[in-house]
């Protein structure tokens, strides 16, 4: 009786022993299968060396968003990262248009609004995060250009961005710019005071919107608030600010315009505007901002550059003069065709004397403010050009099969828009280091 035991005994560890080498075989099994699901799925979209996103849309479709007005919130839609091997998906996504110029083109740009903040490719937890198409920028390398430059010029707030590949419900959309929307946040523009404010000035665009005008004619935009609740009390001593701002500057008086603003940040702003000849500088997308009563008025963060750097895409339109490399402090509002100014005012509503601001021209007429803008360039941009021309062949070598591919996409023409930018930025730095700098011509 004892031997039968314990022969069912080891009949039943047998047993349970081949049925757990069972499980564990099956469990491996599912593991592979598992592996081998998720990587058919990472590979469903052609990988050309950079991390791609895939929004599936709720209800809608892509055409139907760009048809319609860059307002409109479409939500509950899913977003999945392709990116090092891994799918992350998020849930619960917003997407909407964006712009202004820019969503009048083929190609659009979007916003899209996560439901709690993620920490996108490293760049910063936000909830907010825009995907700028670059339809105007042949190399899609501007933003970045200008970026790095404002990192070069220690400016605060620099913004950061990383190159993805775009499709939409599996559809390919293109080469695409991930980076932050200007907001205020802490890895944006990071403000603390309850009248903290960021504001645009905007002469576009702002009639438009709910604007406030300065003594000059200028117009500002509020971007967002620290507290939305102190809305009129930060806008209006921002605005009370910045009218002493600009008596100072008429009258010269350095020392009240040192007691106001941020002497530094505007001479970053006016190298890195001029360096790049952008022509939204001074009309539009001009940011600024002030972390409450105690606080100066700071310029920044840097922004919108897709049509920088001699982009021939307007430099048809405005003329080789605009562009010129071997030209600084450009009056861009002398040099604009009549019929610039007429069709503004035509579709919207302009007065000329608002299409430019002349505040940070203004300033470089003041000798101890240009000593300024001279010695940041001789401090952090003299000698860098090489630097920064292969930063930009890096960049390219980057995203060279992507581009092939967005070109392929949108029609678009093979040019010799990259050469051209590059030649153009090494005359560019020939001439700041003639203008700026000790006379010592940068050898890129």
């Amino acid at each position: 009786m004892k031997d039968e035991k314990k022969s069912r005994e080891e009949k039943g560890k047998q047993i349970m022993a081949f049925l757990g080498f069972i499980l564990v075989l099956l469990l491996f099994c599912g593991f592979l299968l598992n592996i081998s699901i998720e990587k058919a799925l990472y590979n469903r979209f052609e990988d050309r060396g950079l991390p791609r996103i895939n929004i599936v849309l709720n209800g809608v479709d892509i055409q139907e968003i760009n048809g319609e007005s860059k307002e409109i919130k479409y939500g509950d839609n899913v977003l999945d990262v392709y990116d090092k091997n891994k799918i992350v998906r998020y849930d619960d996504i917003e997407i909407k248009g964006r712009g202004n110029g820019t969503w009048t083109q083929r190609k659009k740009p979007y916003q899209i609004k996560f439901k709690d903040k993620v920490n996108l490719f490293g760049l910063g937890k936000a909830k907010k995060w825009v995907l700028l198409a670059d339809a105007m920028d042949a190399t899609h390398l501007r933003n970045e250009t200008a970026f790095y430059l404002a990192e070069m010029l220690n400016m605060k707030y620099c913004f950061e961005g990383k190159f993805i590949e775009l499709y939409v419900d599996g559809n390919y959309e293109g080469l695409y710019y991930v980076t932050h929307a200007v907001e205020i946040g802490k890895h944006t523009v990071d403000l603390k005071n309850q009248l903290g404010i960021l504001v645009e000035l905007d002469n576009f665009y702002g009639v438009m919107e709910e604007n406030y005008k300065t003594n000059n004619g200028d117009l500002l935009v509020i971007k967002d608030l620290v507290a939305k609740d102190n809305k009129n009390n930060a806008i209006e001593d921002f605005l009370n600010n910045y009218n002493e701002f600009e008596i100072a500057v008429k009258e010269k008086n350095y020392r009240k315009i040192e007691e106001i603003i941020d002497v530094e940040s505007f001479a970053q702003y006016y190298l890195l505007s001029e360096f790049s000849v952008n022509p939204d500088a001074y009309w539009t997308s001009f940011y600024m901002y002030k972390d409450g009563v105690e606080d100066t008025i700071h310029a920044g963060p840097s922004w919108d550059f897709d049509l920088a750097f001699g982009n021939r895409e307007w430099e048809t339109w405005m003329g080789e003069k605009f562009y010129s490399p071997t030209e600084t402090m450009v009056r861009r509002g002398e040099l604009l065709p009549k019929e610039y100014y007429e069709q503004e005012n035509n579709e919207n509503g302009y007065e000329t004397s608002l299409l430019l601001s002349t505040i940070v021209f203004d300033l470089m007429d003041i000798p101890e403010f240009r000593e300024v803008v001279e010695n940041l360039y001789r401090e952090r941009m003299s000698g860098r050009g090489t630097e920064l021309i292969t930063m930009i062949e890096d960049r390219t070598k980057m995203v060279e099969e992507a581009k092939e591919a967005n070109d392929k996409r949108w029609k678009i023409k093979e040019n010799d828009d990259l050469l051209n930018m590059l030649e153009w930025i090494r005359l560019r730095y020939a001439y700041f280091e003639q203008e700026y700098g000790n006379d010592s011509i940068d050898n890129v």
